[in-house]
């Protein structure tokens, strides 16, 4: 399609530009956008997708040429982003006019291209849906090239329609004019559809049969009625029913056998969502987006929502509707707020085709709404927290993030993967001095997650064209991760590149600020395996991307049991009071308020006395389980973090608390930070009658006191200013912006988490760092 003819001069008064373009500039609308502005500037050539990201050859003056570029870069669609240009000057031919060509697939070269996001639905494509004088009114899967499906439905680069799974859909002709205007908004639009043509909605019962009448209407009156439905969404299956009754929100969980964790909740406005929690404007904004995510936000008390959607939670995940489906549901009046939550038994990886969904979710569901385009790829809900003035924190990067690439500080190496770790398992791979970080895929105990993780990383290689040289995992000998990385190297002669579990969480926060360090590091977490042999979780780290030393630790207790310690926090607590009370602590009151039977009671002192069946750990996770325990605050782990997530909730109902003004712990010569003091002040405070939730708010402030004072000496003794916050207890927000606080007062520069969890959902990007460092100081010698 040619753009009108071009205002040209002589032929010796123009030039020629090559433009090779990459980023995400495939399925985003790029090339119409480069179509209009060339027309705007009158310059002539022409614009394709190639295996590499989009070419563009510009013909012009000098001046028109500037501005043509200047546009490109500056006036991006939504979606674009441009990630680098190479220019190259041509000699100028008899052209006239500006076309778009047909995409060129290379067979010699591994595809380069970046693949676009899954994005919720536009503000035209919602207004198109909602018009009654629209021909699209009311098509659940409208969509345009703003908005809709990417990453769930591409198979292969370039991203062209017979690529998606939309392949096997053909056209009508109102459809097919859109797609080839390039002045239209579906221009290109891969998964364009309507009525006539398009995938199309259906409402089963729950054995799998069609059900009469329009499938919106009766989804609708399902739902009020309290019934549970699995709808499929854009990325995978959910579970929806209605958030504002018990018994529904109840038997929910005990047919998922999620019997704790807390739901997230879908309202359809900004104005419902301010009925039940606080929220900031960056965490508006962030809902508004076009990557929609859920936001944990404060909860606001008597609202609608009842109270075994979160119990003891004083978070509540919020989101608006992001698909087209999703709005219609949401388009009667005072439609209830509905709990979406993933499609599957708790813990296994998400449910993506129809016939997997029927026959394992029948037994969850009273019906099932379903549309007949094919998810290849199946992809979560990213979940990140409201820190109100402090930017948010990141707990799952999944739709709307992934696979965005990340820069490397490191550029010139040579391309691999990264396994990640064992807990909220994602992978990366490396290309051109990037790392693309896989969704989340779930913890690898379960077995069809490890094979996901074997599947995902076949995936990633062929759709991003990655030739891997090296595999990173993570240091444990008897990780699931570490076994698919030897195996991998082993079969494929790859170089093996363990890496110590929070040096990687260190590398990640650097990385993802295109940082090489050196920085302090404080690394809090719940388990990962140290070069001592020993349980690292509360560290402090003088870490780059080559290496790190570990400078100071929480002081290492006695975990009886090892990994059943992480299920019950009483035997966390018991350790503690053994390291802060010493011999005979199980005659004190507080180990026994913790509630042992008479078998434990007498084993579980024997076993840390003695220091048999005990592993021992530094681990700042299994601190914060015992003081929840200590505490009363929760007793048992049904869930992973249960017991700290509710510690923070009821330092939360209790408010802010001033620091008391004196330390309250010892760092001794061997770099362990005892924190004895803390453990019996709290008890002191217990005694005389202080309430759960301000003892629990005194540890946030003490344990937050205690590593900025440790971390602000340890910058001074190696003239380091920067310190980097990472590891899954730094998804706690009340401790993450109080230390931040604090780091600051002391003159520190705080690096957090921006684009990927602190938890192990960050892990590999971390990995991919290291390896990416080591290796190119292999071939350079540097």
């Amino acid at each position: 399609m040619a753009a009108s003819d071009a205002k040209l001069g002589k032929r010796e008064d123009l030039s020629r530009v090559d433009l090779a373009v990459r980023g995400q500039v495939q399925g985003v609308g790029f090339r119409p956008f480069v179509f209009r502005i060339a027309r705007q500037f009158h310059i002539s050539g022409w614009v394709l997708n190639d295996f590499a990201g989009a070419r563009i050859q510009a013909q012009g003056t000098l001046r028109q040429l500037s501005d043509f570029e200047s546009a490109l870069v500056h006036t991006l669609p939504s979606l674009a982003v441009i990630r680098g240009i190479d220019r190259r000057i041509l000699p100028a031919v008899a052209e006239r006019g500006f076309r778009i060509g047909r995409s060129v697939e290379s067979v010699a070269q591994p595809s380069q291209a970046d693949v676009a996001v899954d994005s919720a639905s536009c503000a035209d494509c919602v207004r198109e849906l909602l018009d009654p004088e629209d021909r699209r009114f009311q098509y659940p899967l409208i969509n345009c090239t703003q908005c809709g499906p990417r990453f769930s439905i591409i198979a292969r680069t370039p991203y062209d329609r017979c690529n998606t799974s939309m392949a096997s859909f053909r056209m009508c002709r109102r459809c097919r004019r859109d797609y080839q205007d390039p002045c239209d908004r579906r221009y290109h639009a891969q998964p364009i559809a309507c009525h006539d043509c398009g995938p199309q909605i259906h409402l089963l019962n729950s054995t799998g049969e069609p059900s009469s009448g329009d499938p919106i209407v009766r989804a609708r009156l399902m739902l009020r009625d309290g019934q549970i439905l699995a709808i499929k969404g854009l990325g995978a299956f959910l579970l929806a029913v209605r958030a504002d009754r018990g018994e529904a929100v109840q038997r929910l969980r005990e047919l998922k056998h999620r019997r704790a964790k807390p739901l997230a909740v879908m309202v359809g406005s900004i104005e419902q969502a301010r009925g039940i929690v606080r929220i900031s404007a960056r965490g508006q904004s962030l809902l508004h987006a076009l990557q929609a995510p859920i936001l944990l936000c404060d909860r606001l008390n008597n609202s609608a929502i009842c109270a075994e959607v979160a119990p003891g939670n004083h978070l509540l995940g919020v989101m608006l509707p992001y698909t087209p489906l999703h709005h219609l549901l949401f388009a009667t009046p005072d439609f209830p707020p509905l709990i979406m939550t993933s499609g599957n038994d708790s813990g296994e990886p998400l449910i993506i085709e129809d016939g997997r969904a029927v026959a394992e979710l029948r037994r969850m569901c009273d019906g099932f709404l379903l549309h007949d385009r094919p998810i290849l790829r199946g992809v979560d809900d990213s979940v990140l927290v409201d820190a109100g003035d402090d930017p948010p924190i990141m707990l799952r990067r999944a739709r709307g993030y992934v696979p965005t690439p990340i820069v490397l500080p490191t550029r010139a190496c040579a391309d691999g993967i990264a396994i990640g770790s064992e807990l909220k398992s994602a992978i990366a791979c490396v290309r051109r001095g990037e790392a693309i970080l896989s969704q989340h895929l779930g913890d690898l105990s379960q077995p069809d997650t490890f094979a996901l993780l074997q599947h995902t990383v076949a995936d990633f290689e062929q759709l991003f064209g990655v030739e891997p040289k090296w595999i990173a995992h993570d240091l444990h000998p008897g990780y699931l991760s570490a076994h698919v990385a030897r195996s991998l190297a082993s079969k494929r002669q790859l170089h093996l590149v363990p890496v110590q579990h929070h040096h990687a969480h260190a590398a990640a926060v650097l990385a993802e600020h295109g940082l090489s360090g050196p920085a302090l590091a404080v690394v809090c977490d719940g388990t990962g395996y140290g070069t001592d042999g020993t349980i690292w979780g509360g560290e402090l780290l003088l870490a780059d991307l080559h290496g790190f030393r570990r400078l100071a630790h929480l002081a290492r207790l006695r975990l009886p049991g090892g990994d059943a310690s992480a299920l019950d926090p009483r035997r966390s607590a018991a350790a503690v009071l053994h390291q802060a009370l010493g011999e005979g602590f199980e005659r004190s009151r507080a180990f026994k308020s913790l509630g042992f039977d008479d078998r434990d009671r007498q084993m579980l002192p024997q076993m840390i006395q003695n220091n048999v069946a005990c592993v021992a750990s530094s681990s700042a996770g299994r601190l914060f389980d015992a003081v929840a325990a200590l505490t009363g605050v929760c007793r048992t782990n049904l869930f992973e973090s249960q017991a700290p997530m509710a510690l923070e909730s009821a330092a939360h109902e209790f408010g802010p608390l001033p620091p008391v003004g004196r330390a309250m712990f010892v760092l001794r010569d061997d770099g362990a930070i005892d924190l004895s003091k803390l453990i019996h002040e709290l008890l002191a405070r217990q005694e005389r009658g202080v309430c759960a939730q301000e003892l629990a708010a005194f540890f946030h402030e003490e344990f937050a006191q205690a590593w900025a004072a440790v971390a602000a000496r340890f910058a001074l003794d190696h003239g380091v200013n920067l310190v980097a916050l990472t590891g899954g207890v730094f998804c706690n927000a009340r401790l993450t912006c109080r230390l931040t606080e604090l780091l600051h007062d002391a003159k520190l520069k705080v690096l957090r988490h921006v684009q990927v969890p602190p938890n192990d959902g960050g892990l590999a990007l971390g990995q991919a760092a290291v390896a990416a460092a080591k290796f190119q100081v292999e071939r350079t010698g540097a």
